[in-house]
């Protein structure tokens, strides 16, 4: 496990692989740790994180379980829960915080967003530091009857972003990113990289190398591809909201050009009159284009 500037596992995941849109003076703004996928699974396991390798950890995942009596009732119930917990009184995990009625123990719970990719973690996310801040939990009776349930990280999430906040020994504080997947139930939790912003107080999108000062192509067709695909001699195209507006060509095989238009809504349905054979679909906007083949039959 090491740091890095240039990164390096974040092309191996699909939505980086032609994304990478960032100049070479954001690029070392960002220091990005590559580690091996580490997955907790039993009871009382833990990971400890130091974003910035100041011998100091940031931040602590872990997944617990056992039985309890629970407030509102007089059995014993049984817990899994997969939580994260800032070691330093400045640091702090985006999110949400739950206040429990009264007559029902009276006590707060904190509840860590599950953030998606290009989610923006800047000054605008509610932080919060708790030393129990809950990504997933299950409560079951001890007949083993479901109780409760909740967190936004509960139903098996596949790549989402911690969203963290952590003050240096200078007293500025760095935005970062952790991202995690959970199996269903609470069952594990797997932490597969993480990074932060070098520079104080600058926010970093979710799962990438850009900073919130970067002159971000949000409307790529390269981050948002296009879907794209013939049925019966209906073509269809669906794009991301984003890119509506965006302008499409379908070309023969040998360039010529048989239809073109815009897309105008999310999701477009054109009828081919061409002859049968291999075709190039190709979708432009002022930014970048996306080409698909498809085959007419």
């Amino acid at each position: 496990m090491k740091p890095q500037f240039p990164y390096k596992k974040l092309a191996g995941y699909s939505i980086f692989a032609t994304a990478f849109l960032s100049t070479k003076s954001s690029e070392s703004q960002i220091v990005y740790t590559d580690i091996d996928d580490i997955t907790l699974s039993a009871d009382n396991e833990f990971y400890n994180i130091d974003l910035d390798y100041d011998g100091l950890y940031d931040f602590k995942l872990q997944k617990i379980s056992g039985s309890f009596y629970s407030y509102w009732s007089e059995h014993i119930s049984y817990a899994d829960y997969i939580f994260i917990a800032p070691w330093q009184s400045g640091n702090k995990i985006a999110g949400l915080k739950s206040v429990i009625d009264p007559s029902y123990g009276g006590f707060t719970q904190y509840f860590p967003f599950a953030l998606n990719s290009f989610a923006l973690i800047n000054e605008d996310l509610t932080f919060q530091n708790n030393n129990f801040e809950i990504m997933a939990y299950i409560l079951n009776s001890d007949g083993g009857a479901s109780q409760a349930n909740g967190g936004e990280w509960l139903d098996g999430i596949d790549m989402k972003y911690l969203g963290v906040r952590f003050t240096d020994s200078l007293d500025c504080f760095h935005y970062g990113w952790i991202r995690c997947s959970t199996a269903p139930e609470s069952e594990n939790i797997t932490i597969h990289d993480y990074a932060y912003v070098y520079q104080c107080e600058i926010g970093v999108y979710a799962g990438t190398n850009l900073i919130e000062t970067d002159d971000i192509a949000i409307n790529s067709l390269q981050n948002f591809k296009p879907t794209i695909y013939n049925y019966r001699n209906i073509l269809t195209i669906n794009i991301n909201a984003n890119l509506v507006g965006s302008n499409y060509t379908i070309t023969s095989a040998d360039g010529k050009l048989i239809d073109s238009g815009n897309l105008n809504q999310p999701n477009n349905t054109i009828n081919l009159t061409c002859a049968q054979g291999i075709f190039i679909v190709t979708v432009k906007n002022a930014i970048s284009s996306y080409a698909k083949k498809i085959i007419v039959i």
